[in-house]
């Protein structure tokens, strides 16, 4: 299984992080979620996926 963690992860630096390294870099200093979601716990559900936000848009709980 961590294989294929440490796989994703370099898709993740191709794929998205090179594209948007300047909105990554950006996060790094701070966060300011505009919306809170409030949900249930679940391995199956990616709340950025599901609607279709970026990183750091929504904070889940």
């Amino acid at each position: 299984m961590i294989d294929q963690f440490l796989e994703g992860d370099k898709v993740f630096i191709e794929n998205d992080y090179k594209q948007n390294r300047e909105h990554y870099l950006s996060l790094s200093g701070s966060q300011s979620p505009k919306t809170l979601l409030i949900g249930c716990a679940d391995s199956r559900v990616a709340p950025e996926r599901i609607t279709n936000a970026n990183a750091a848009e929504i904070f889940f709980t």
